[in-house]
């Protein structure tokens, strides 16, 4: 992204609002002329829905983790390219906005940087972060307590990015419970025979030489044991009376992310994009009413649509903002995401390609004809190659 781009006025928040309510009435149009789409199937299966925000866990240090990625050090580089990647298919997934969680700001080393890429999102009111308070001053007094004994501390010194004091850069309350709090809940029954860290029980009884039954009580105490400490692995591996082996490890750190993972979701009714290049990075979440949406899925309708390179190379973030505003885009993202319909996107774009206007997209304008051709595929229309805008 070049500087230009970044210094780009950003419409009011007015112009944004005209945009939504116009929008929003023509997708309405389009859905009532093509038909049911998977939201309105009406058969109770969970179905996608572009109305949900998109919460990026994919730059999550103890999700990373679990896929034996680090976000500093010798995989940082890597991490924030395909993070800003990522970002480009997760603006596409909503209509509404992306969500960071404000601990990656601090926690991570490089979060300025992906902030400053993001400036013209902010500006869209396109990305907001998330916490229990306004003031993320206050917020990191909140988490230096939280981590007051990790001798890394990333909340001590922290300086906040130049881009968390821009006025656009939008707040997006957590009004339920504290994570830690809705993974204490999951832990207990977490620990029961059957349960995902029933085998850390057994473990822990059988190199701490204690009855099993003590063990698991005193698991059971861990949310009280770590006294206010974040709810991550290697601090509740400090309060464990034996070491885990590295399985159990693993089990525990992909146990935390797994329903910390959940809790944001249900908190905030929001979506989040897995099976990336990097990883899954779902820590084997399942379920959760179509809230887990495949990269992949995504990436093969823009094959069809003749838009990949465009959308991942040279799209600028106004323009992916302007092709997810589009109702015929939004119709066939919801198809590609319908296991029941997703034959019909796929032979609407085998139509589309005979069509001598459709050709791989190197521009916004080429990006739109596409989308509107396959759309038009989908109903058997003939398109109409309009001037380019």
């Amino acid at each position: 992204m070049t500087g230009d781009e970044l210094d780009r006025p950003a419409p009011s928040q007015d112009v944004w609002a005209r945009r939504d309510a116009f929008v929003a009435a023509r997708d309405i149009y389009v859905t009532a002329l093509l038909g049911k789409t998977a939201q309105d199937a009406g058969d109770g299966k969970a179905a996608y829905r572009r109305d949900r925000p998109l919460f990026v866990q994919y730059t999550n240090p103890e999700i990373l983790a679990c896929y034996g990625t680090k976000v500093s050090g010798e995989h940082a580089g890597l991490v924030l390219a395909q993070a800003l990647d990522a970002t480009r298919l997760a603006l596409l997934l909503t209509e509404r906005h992306l969500l960071v969680p404000a601990s990656y700001i601090f926690e991570i080393p490089w979060y300025r940087i992906f902030l400053g890429c993001l400036e013209p999102l902010m500006h869209a009111g396109a990305i907001r972060y998330i916490s229990p308070v306004p003031d993320l001053t206050d917020y990191r007094e909140m988490k230096v307590h939280e981590y007051r004994r990790d001798p890394l501390n990333p909340y001590h010194h922290a300086e906040l990015p130049r881009a968390c004091a821009d006025p656009d850069f939008m707040w997006a309350p957590r009004h339920g419970r504290a994570t830690s709090a809705g993974i204490g809940d999951l832990w207990r029954d977490a620990l029961q025979p059957g349960g995902d860290l029933h085998g850390i029980v057994r473990g822990t009884a059988h190199r701490w030489r204690r009855p099993y039954g003590r063990a698991e009580r005193l698991l059971a105490r861990t949310p009280e044991r770590l006294d206010g400490q974040a709810f991550i692995a290697r601090f509740v591996e400090r309060t464990l009376p034996a070491r885990l082996n590295p399985a159990e490890s693993t089990a525990l750190a992909f146990f935390l992310s797994r329903a910390y993972l959940r809790s944001y979701l249900l908190d905030m009714d929001a979506a989040v994009l897995v099976d990336l290049p990097i990883g899954d990075l779902t820590c084997g979440l399942t379920g959760m009413d179509g809230r887990l949406l495949p990269a992949r899925r995504l990436d093969t309708a823009l094959h069809w649509l003749k838009a990949h390179d465009f959308v991942h190379r040279t799209a600028r973030w106004d323009e992916l903002l302007r092709l997810r505003s589009l109702p015929e885009f939004g119709l066939i993202v919801q198809r590609a995401y319908d296991e029941r319909s997703v034959n019909t996107l796929r032979i609407a774009a085998t139509k589309a390609r005979r069509y001598s206007g459709f050709r791989q997209a190197g521009t916004y304008a080429e990006a739109r004809s596409n989308v509107l051709a396959v759309a038009d595929a989908m109903t058997d229309q003939q398109p109409v190659w309009r001037e380019r805008p």
